[in-house]
């Protein structure tokens, strides 16, 4: 079987399969169509970022001000006159060209004003979004990051609880909400701990598979496991309206994200972390993997879920999953941030990592669209790392073929324990 050959049939395979999706922000069927139908300047992705680094505009509404399609495809012009060449765009035009019927190299003055009605069309056709999400896509289940006291749809998601609110529980404000979605007042540190594993066991009875701490976002990964008394402490001074310091607040939230790892290990859970890339003026150095090792060593029968290949650490993330058996490393976000990085990574973590602990898709988009030209990036990747293990590397090709399978289906039922269908 010549390279080619190998190369259509592990495409095959992956069209054929029902993927999980790793890592899912994606609207639901209810909120995509109340906030649709959408065009060509709304059904975007992570190039909104581009925008915002190059215009200074809000990622979320980097149109806004343009009175009309004709200005908005203006804007839009003059940014893809200096980005047009990132990952980001590219994956846009993916979904162009395979949902939307784009036949043309690039968008230009004369074509964009179809796709943009043409997307607007589909966008607002009712079966669309089963269509794509089920059909196209053909996805098992998105793991879904679920903000604290929403629901999700289990039709399409299966959830993760997201935890960052946590760390932030000597603001009142958020102290608050926690105490008014559970019926009780968090007097002191021990009730504290006992409602949010309280919380945390609701959504784990409603079906919810993990957590999630974003964490890096806003402070370093770094964290020790400060004792109880000193996070005590600094929780009941802000209890009584007292001034806590920085530093006394980030102890207080170590504390808790080591009471996190100790609630999923004693619930059985999967502890997702966001590490690596950040977004625009981010602190890089924050989200090294390599900060979260006291964490993982310390937790031994926790699962860590690792998220966005640690890129721009990925060499460093991929030892973290050579050497600690806790640890599955996961590809989310990667694709579109950038194919040769997604290549490389994955190629090196080939000859590094146990097969069974890499987790090859997350599509981290709020669109089915989205989700699709994702996966359409990921097989492409996936088959060309395999051929050339296969040509180069003295990877089997038989074992080429169960890699694919383990990568965007295996791995992930079994983490996070789904049925099969």
């Amino acid at each position: 079987m010549g390279n080619d050959e190998l190369r259509e049939l592990l495409l095959e395979e992956m069209k054929a399969m029902r993927t999980v999706d790793c890592h899912s922000h994606t609207d639901g069927s209810k909120a995509y169509y109340e906030n649709g139908p959408y065009d060509l300047f709304s059904l975007m992705a992570y190039f909104n970022r581009e925008i915002e680094a190059l215009t200074g505009k809000a990622p979320d509404k980097p149109f806004e001000s343009a009175p009309s399609d004709v200005d908005r495809w203006k804007a839009l012009k003059g940014v893809l006159d200096l980005a047009r060449n990132v990952s980001y765009w590219r994956h846009n035009m993916v979904v162009y060209r395979n949902l939307f019927d784009f036949k043309d190299e690039e968008l230009n003055d004369q074509n964009w004003q179809p796709l943009n009605e043409l997307i607007k069309r589909r966008t607002a056709d009712p079966g669309w979004y089963g269509h794509v999400t089920k059909e196209m896509c053909r996805l098992e289940t998105q793991v879904k990051n679920i903000p604290w006291f929403e629901d999700w749809e289990p039709e399409y998601f299966t959830a993760i609880l997201r935890m960052e609110p946590a760390l932030d529980l000597c603001n009142p404000n958020t102290r608050k909400s926690l105490e008014d979605y559970l019926g009780e007042k968090l007097v002191d540190l021990g009730v504290l701990r006992d409602c949010l594993k309280e919380l945390v066991e609701k959504y784990r009875t409603k079906g919810a598979v993990g957590i999630k701490l974003a964490h890096a976002y806003q402070r370093t990964l770094a964290s020790e496991n400060v004792p109880y008394e000193v996070a005590s402490n600094t929780y009941t001074r802000a209890l009584r309206g007292e001034k806590v310091t920085q530093e006394e607040v980030r102890a207080f939230q170590d504390h808790i994200i080591f009471y996190l790892a100790d609630l999923a290990e004693e619930l059985g859970l999967v502890f997702q972390i966001h590490t690596g890339v950040q977004s625009t003026w981010g602190n890089i150095p924050n989200s090294n993997p390599l900060l979260l090792i006291p964490l993982i060593t310390s937790h031994r029968s926790a699962r860590f879920d690792l998220f966005h290949a640690g890129y721009p650490y990925s060499r460093e993330i991929g030892i973290l999953g050579k050497h600690y058996p806790n640890v599955w490393l996961n590809m989310a976000w990667m694709y579109v941030i950038t194919m040769e990085g997604s290549h490389q990574s994955l190629s090196e973590w080939l000859d590094l990592v146990p097969g069974g602990r890499i987790l090859g898709f997350g599509s981290d988009v709020h669109f089915p669209e989205m989700i699709y030209g994702h996966l359409l990036m990921a097989r492409s990747c996936i088959a060309d790392v395999m051929v050339e293990k296969v040509k180069r590397d003295f990877l089997s090709k038989e074992a080429a073929l169960d890699l694919t399978h383990k990568l965007l289906r295996e791995n992930a039922l079994e983490l996070y324990s789904l049925k099969r269908t």
